[in-house]
């Protein structure tokens, strides 16, 4: 039987990192609406709120991000038309580094992103490795 200690502590640090991730999270679902959703889930675990969206018209003008498939933003995730199979599972991974290092994980992220670019920085190729998604592009 589990020590009952544990568990309220695990329960804890799971409200703590949600509330720290609030930020991101209302960025996602800003980053929603302007995506136009046609429809929502919610998962469990990790919690999330799932977009289906038509577009990412707002974000594909920027060099480099006209091939997006989906976007996590704390625990609110986006998925275009274009997704792949195991699509979901990766941007469900990328819920779970939010929650392993809540509020700072955009700028770890970003960190990342500059020094290895997008598909080899540590966040994305565990985000591959783990769920199985493939990688398009160059």
């Amino acid at each position: 039987m589990p020590d009952k200690g544990v568990f309220c502590y695990s329960v804890h640090m799971d409200v703590l990192a949600f509330i720290l991730n609030l930020p991101w999270t209302a960025l996602g679902l800003l980053g929603a609406l302007l995506s136009v959703p046609t429809s929502i889930q919610l998962t469990s675990k990790p919690l999330a709120i799932i977009f289906s969206v038509r577009s990412f018209w707002w974000y594909t003008w920027m060099p480099g991000k006209g091939s997006v498939r989906a976007i996590t933003n704390g625990h609110v995730m986006q998925l275009s038309p274009a997704i792949l199979d195991k699509d979901l599972e990766h941007e469900l991974i990328h819920v779970e580094q939010y929650e392993r290092a809540p509020l700072i994980h955009p700028f770890l992220y970003a960190w990342q992103y500059c020094r290895h670019g997008y598909r080899k920085n540590k966040y994305e190729d565990e985000a591959y490795r783990r769920s199985s998604s493939k990688y398009i592009g160059s």
